[in-house]
């Protein structure tokens, strides 16, 4: 499993013309999902997002609190694509991407995980399988890639 997380002051995600998710201060992240993945990655990396401390007082600086300390909110974004092989040729390769049912069956999982831990409300996300448009605003910028398997 595979996260990109950005620390946002905004995010939003607009499917066919129309917000579907709007967050104010927390993450966007951007979720893949490979064919290796199992439960143990979703719970691992969903105890990774919410404890992550990146947020603090402007004094102290970062580091100092996890989202849930701060109250922030998670929009999450399902992107089979970060699971992409790119070693050969200019075509990526997508094989690492998990099927299309179970990928979704773990995704849900993950955002079940994630408003487990800081609140349902506190958590949105795109449409599984829709071709969406992002928009953010990376505060820092800060930026963090997070593997399961690492």
């Amino acid at each position: 499993m595979k996260i990109v997380l950005q620390k946002v002051s905004h995010a939003s995600v607009v499917v066919n013309s129309k917000v579907i998710s709007s967050i104010k201060n927390g993450y966007f992240l951007l979720v893949g999902i490979t064919t290796e993945d199992t439960m143990d990655d979703i719970e691992k990396l969903s105890r990774k997002v919410v404890n992550l401390r990146i947020f603090g007082d402007e004094p102290d600086g970062f580091w100092k609190k996890n989202i849930k300390e701060v109250q922030g909110e998670i929009l999450s974004v399902s992107q089979f694509t970060l699971c992409a092989r790119t070693k050969k040729g200019t075509k990526p390769d997508f094989h690492l991407a998990q099927r299309g049912h179970i990928a979704k069956e773990l995704y849900n999982n993950f955002l079940k995980l994630l408003g487990d831990s800081i609140g349902p409300e506190k958590v949105q996300d795109g449409e599984f399988g829709a071709m969406m448009s992002c928009s953010l605003t990376n505060e820092g910028p800060i930026t963090i890639l997070l593997d399961s398997k690492e």
